[in-house]
């Protein structure tokens, strides 16, 4: 008797929980995939959300709204009151900030999102030259369902390491960090079409700068680890041919792994070694060089290392002169000095006289097919 009694208690407890959930049913409610923040007048904020919605028959539509407000959540009710499903947010993936709201500060519109807990912490976060507004608007070829359009933009290229990660985690985790600033990716719309243009820098929480899309790959290399990638470089002629008329030799790499080691060397300063260590495949070189000799080869080798230590110092500097520590020296000075309890204002003044040795290391370990 006790155990049908336990039994009947637990099934009543089930049917209360359950009965408390707020239900959503598909053709009931109004799907936001994709949300864009801009600058709006007066301190106000500019919302333009994408909205799915599927009909009885399975047959679904996708529609825009904008609104502005004071906040993001005021937009939504406004949202809410001009359509005639529930709109909920559960299956959003990608954010947009326009360039002009990304200058001033992402620290409310960042706060807003992570205190949502119909947001996933897994969304992308992008950065959209010019305003949000006017890419999620634009007219594209063959774009049905411009959220899912971007949002598959963007994880395409970072998984193909041609952007860097920006997961709402990722950002969120280095922008509450004292000792280290994110990285975000820009988009843009090009006539009819989006495409990745570059890398936005931040500083306490402001967009500082950027990088253009050619300098991603130096930009991923002397951050970490790079699983695979392509370059094209031009070195002097001088022992690499025979050739009096070659005053430089076009080379082609590819499937290029890099990982860094950052050593700190003198506290005092700051200054820091970054060794950067290089595997590469020669794809493509002038037909009057033989790389079956080893010696040719090594010029090859120096002559590339040459070049990527001066543009990740380039790139280095250039964070260096905007404040922006993405790298993550903050946090390697901190954990190889002793005593060392830095708030975020005493480092970027550290920061600012950082100095930085770029060494790499490269090897071609294949060169063409049939090697």
């Amino acid at each position: 008797m006790k155990q049908f009694k336990l039994i009947v208690s637990l099934l009543l407890s089930i049917v209360l929980v359950i009965g408390c959930a707020d239900p959503k049913i598909l053709e009931r409610v109004g799907i936001v995939t994709l949300i864009g923040y801009d600058a709006g007048d007066e301190d106000k904020v500019t919302v333009t959300s994408v909205v799915r919605q599927v009909n009885p028959d399975y047959q679904s539509t996708v529609n825009t709204h904008t609104e502005t407000e004071a906040t993001g959540e005021k937009t939504r009710l406004k949202v809410n009151l001009e359509s005639s499903k529930k709109i909920v947010a559960g299956q959003m993936r990608v954010v947009l900030f326009g360039e002009d709201i990304a200058k001033e500060g992402l620290d409310e519109m960042l706060h807003a999102l992570i205190m949502n807990s119909e947001i996933s912490t897994s969304i992308y976060v992008a950065v959209v030259e010019d305003r949000a507004q006017t890419l999620i608007e634009g007219q594209y070829t063959n774009v049905t369902d411009i959220g899912q359009h971007i949002y598959g933009i963007i994880e395409h290229n970072i998984e193909q390491q041609n952007a860097v990660s920006s997961t709402l985690h990722e950002v969120v985790r280095d922008f509450y960090s004292p000792l280290r600033d994110p990285l975000i990716p820009i988009v843009k719309k090009n006539g009819e079409n989006i495409e990745i243009s570059g890398t936005a820098l931040f500083h306490k929480g402001a967009m500082v700068g950027e990088f253009p899309i050619e300098d991603t790959l130096y930009l991923m290399m002397a951050r970490g680890k790079f699983r695979h990638g392509t370059l094209e470089l031009e070195l002097p002629s001088e022992g690499l041919s025979a050739k009096d008329d070659l005053e430089t030799i076009p080379i082609s790499i590819d499937s290029i792994k890099s990982y860094r080691q950052m050593k700190l060397v003198d506290p005092a300063v700051p200054e820091f070694d970054l060794k950067v260590i290089v595997q590469c495949r020669l794809l493509e070189i002038h037909s009057s060089i033989s790389t079956a000799d080893r010696t040719i080869v090594e010029k090859l080798e120096k002559g590339i290392n040459k070049i990527l230590e001066s543009e990740i110092s380039r790139i280095v500097n250039k964070s260096i002169e905007l404040h922006s520590d993405h790298f993550g020296f903050g946090e390697k000075y901190r954990a190889d000095t002793r005593n060392a309890k830095l708030t975020e204002e005493e480092w970027h003044e550290i920061y600012k006289n950082l100095k930085v040795n770029v060494k790499v290391q490269s090897t071609i370990v294949r060169d063409g097919v049939f090697e």
